[in-house]
């Protein structure tokens, strides 16, 4: 399973995604975080390969050139992507790779990863999402103001996932990824695959 199955996550910004990855991840070990390279200089507390790969402009150019991105996407007026070698190395290991992609990166996920599940956070409502991005006090207004705008337009793409999850109350939101993963590993595309792997298929063909 773990070869073909993968967790896209999108969220407009301030819709409490990271934490809502962060805690999916520190309850279930298989799941490991694809970390993105970001032409963005590091905000407080973040860590090099941790929470990015950070670069400069020429540097992700090259990556970009070289086609070794599977995905990449300009967003508040930085570059974000996922390098091949990032997912190879977290496949190598077993685990599944949760991404953490915006709508443009999705897109492109979309079509190179057709067994990823795809699945977009929202605010409860514009009004709390604005109330965020001022809590966390890291942006001026009008970058707010740039922030509200995306929300609307991001929020308009939600058809292109296939599930919704209202982050009004975090512990409530981690319980419904948590059911839809579950689905998900039982869902019988998936297990034929890994019934198919394990020779199982042979052993209940009926003549």
């Amino acid at each position: 399973m773990n070869e073909t199955f993968s967790i896209v996550f999108s969220a407009p910004s301030g819709a409490g995604k990271t934490t809502l990855i962060q805690r999916l991840i520190a309850q279930e070990p298989v799941f490991e975080f694809s970390v993105s390279t970001t032409t963005r200089s590091p905000r407080s507390g973040e860590r090099e390969g941790v929470h990015y790969y950070f670069v400069d402009d020429e540097a992700f150019r090259a990556l970009r050139d070289r086609e070794e991105l599977i995905e990449w996407a300009l967003v508040h007026e930085n570059c974000y992507g996922t390098t091949k070698k990032e997912v190879d190395r977290i496949r190598r290991t077993g685990k599944i790779p949760v991404f953490d992609v915006d709508v443009q990166g999705a897109r492109t996920l979309k079509k190179k990863l057709p067994d990823a599940v795809f699945v977009f956070i929202i605010p409860p409502s514009l009004t709390v999402l604005n109330e965020r991005l001022r809590a966390r006090d890291t942006e001026s207004e009008s970058q707010i103001e740039i922030r509200i705008r995306n929300a609307l337009r991001e929020l308009s793409e939600y058809r292109m996932y296939d599930y919704i999850v209202v982050n009004d109350r975090l512990e409530e939101a981690l319980s419904s990824i948590n059911a839809i993963l579950k689905a998900e590993k039982c869902r019988m595309a998936r297990m034929e695959k890994i019934m198919m792997t394990r020779g199982l298929l042979d052993d209940y063909t009926v003549e």
